[in-house]
């Protein structure tokens, strides 16, 4: 044993004392416009923004494998979509980088002008080009509204009625259409006893539950619209027809985040499930399979999927249907 560990020691001094240069050759790399956009019905009003943070519509572009400068969005973009006939209907120019229209600061995202709300059904095109980059362009259709049958939150004693911290258990139930495959998103916002939205925290996961099985693909669960690994896309592929149900333990603070710290107590759970469209659900899964790739040297190659032609990126579509939950 003596003898094979000095044999080995020696092997692995010569190795290390070894130095090779390989040159990689560049792989080929035509610049593409980049672009992320979840077309939906809903009006993008600031309450828009802080629902669908991820749903706006952000211009960047493409860079090669080896190119190490920090990518950043473009604002010279020219971007419109069109309905099944050609016909522009919507105009997009950069938003002013106010909270309410993208991050402070940070250039790439583009709002509506023309206020167009697309149809169920309906087929439309997105059509984006940057100077001296070919026109890139995705068609969709956008899905039908998913149908929530019941909706229930059941809240855990709190062992201090002072804390405001709160949790409980997020329970419903969705009546799948058999006749489509179908794909979908769920997750839930706080409201005051009038309705509106507050400046409370987020409603999400209660990592902290023991009966809590987040993070596994193919699991129906809550997810969070403002964190993008926090996204958990569902499809009907073994359930196709029956009803979906989805029971996660969840948790929220009812604490203002205002200045001053004055907010009223919330009224109500809002629980928004999504049909997303195919492409959608496959550009989720693969950005999943992103992250939890990052940093790993010997993990299978995660690219992400992209349905935008002359492109790079997502234009998905989402149809959402709310219920309201009253809370105790």
């Amino acid at each position: 044993m003596k003898h094979f560990s000095i044999l080995a020691l020696l092997a692995a001094t010569a190795l290390s004392s070894c130095e090779t240069d390989v040159d990689l050759p560049e792989p080929p790399h035509t610049p593409r416009v980049a672009l992320s956009f979840t077309l939906s019905a809903n009006p993008q009003d600031s309450s828009f923004s802080e629902l669908y943070y991820g749903r706006q519509l952000y211009i960047s572009n493409s860079q090669s494998a080896f190119d190490t400068k920090e990518l950043t969005g473009r604002n010279d973009a020219t971007v419109d979509l069109r309905d099944a006939a050609g016909q522009v209907v919507e105009r997009y120019r950069p938003a002013s980088g106010s909270p309410q229209q993208g991050r402070p600061g940070e250039p790439g995202y583009y709002r509506p002008v023309l206020g167009f709300r697309p149809q169920v059904g309906q087929p439309y095109t997105l059509r984006a080009t940057l100077p001296g980059f070919e026109t890139a362009e995705s068609t969709l259709t956008l899905p039908a509204a998913p149908v929530i049958e019941s909706a229930t939150y059941t809240p855990r004693a709190v062992a201090n009625p002072n804390s405001s911290d709160y949790s409980g258990r997020l329970s419903l139930v969705l009546r799948d259409d058999p006749a489509a495959a179908n794909y979908y998103l769920a997750f839930a916002r706080l409201l005051d006893k009038q309705g509106k939205p507050g400046n409370w925290s987020p409603v999400d996961v209660d990592y902290n539950s023991q009966s809590s099985t987040v993070g596994s693909i193919g699991q129906f669960q809550l997810s969070s619209p403002q964190q993008d690994y926090s996204v958990f896309p569902f499809a009907d592929t073994d359930a196709n027809g029956a009803r979906i149900a989805l029971t996660s333990d969840v948790r929220y603070y009812s604490g203002c985040f205002s200045p001053g710290g004055n907010c009223p107590q919330p009224g109500y759970m809002e629980v928004y499930v999504s049909s997303i469209t195919a492409d959608a659900y496959n550009f989720y899964l693969s950005r999943r399979r992103y992250y939890d790739s990052d940093g790993n040297p010997f993990a299978e190659p995660a690219p992400l999927a992209s349905n935008v032609r002359a492109g790079y990126g997502l234009f998905g579509g989402a149809t959402d249907a709310t219920y309201r939950i009253l809370l105790p």
